[in-house]
């Protein structure tokens, strides 16, 4: 998909964003302790969404510090900031902006922030190295990508379903992004040093299968279902549903997902 492309599918999700299980708001705030801002400090939260790493973030600066979201999703945007207005987050801002071509002033940040995005985008590296223009001299930069998608029941299962599907519908439903990319490698080639890599798995819990059906067209599998006939998409849903309920137990429908975490500093600070 192009850029434009994705901006437009998120738009299309921003309305319910990440329902139920706060996916996203987990692992955006834990990307912000591995990043950890500082009171005073001025972040640029990029790809921002609905502000999974911006309100973590907020907390951390204080109010004598500022997040500055961005997001190519007008949607995203326009939910961000009535999301910023309604908790009065008096230090958070959201714009529109293309991750892969940031219009700030070169050395304007302290931290960089970049969720679940890079991944999507036809051109990291350019995004990467935009991140360390933002970046003052021993400014900080976390990135986070997926691994292994959320995902409940027996996952090698449930992704035969998905590939068996998308086979029948054709080469465009095929297509996949680059889940497990080297976030790490892609920071030092962009110039950050000091590059730190870890990959957590974390467990959430859907209230039922409806529940993640629901999750999952506010995300990127939205992507694959718009490229199914009707028809197609309503056997994928009662053959998920099938293979899902036999996993619900009395708390709910468990779900594991792996998250590969990079964090890397601009050369040039203090001592460096």
């Amino acid at each position: 998909m192009t850029t434009s492309a994705w901006a437009a599918l998120y738009d299309r999700c921003a309305d319910g964003y990440d329902p139920h299980v706060g996916h996203f708001a987990v692992l955006g705030r834990r990307l912000v302790d591995l990043v950890d801002p500082l009171p005073g400090e001025r972040v640029l939260d990029v790809a921002a969404g609905r502000g999974a790493c911006l309100f973590p973030a907020a907390e951390r600066v204080g109010p004598a510090g500022a997040v500055h979201g961005v997001d190519l999703s007008e949607g995203m945007v326009r939910q961000l900031a009535a999301d910023i207005a309604g908790r009065g987050t008096a230090n958070a801002t959201a714009a529109r902006m293309d991750a892969q071509a940031l219009t700030v002033a070169e050395g304007s940040y302290d931290r960089v922030l970049c969720a679940f995005a890079l991944f999507l985008m036809p051109d990291p590296g350019s995004a990467a190295r935009g991140f360390l223009r933002a970046l003052r001299p021993g400014g900080r930069c976390g990135v986070s990508v997926p691994v292994e998608q959320l995902m409940p029941g027996d996952r090698a299962a449930m992704s035969d379903l998905f590939r068996s599907v998308a086979l029948r519908a054709g080469p465009a439903a095929a297509r996949r992004p680059d889940f497990g990319m080297n976030a790490g490698g892609l920071l030092a080639e962009a110039g950050f040093t000091g590059v730190r890599v870890v990959e957590e798995e974390s467990a959430f819990v859907f209230a039922d299968t409806a529940a993640w059906w629901e999750w999952t067209w506010t995300t990127g599998f939205r992507a694959f279902y718009e490229r199914l006939p009707a028809d197609l998409l309503e056997e994928f849903r009662e053959r998920a549903f099938a293979l899902l309920e036999p996993a619900v137990t009395r708390e709910g429908l468990p779900a594991t997902a792996r998250t590969r975490f990079a964090v890397g500093t601009r050369p040039g600070g203090p001592g460096m």
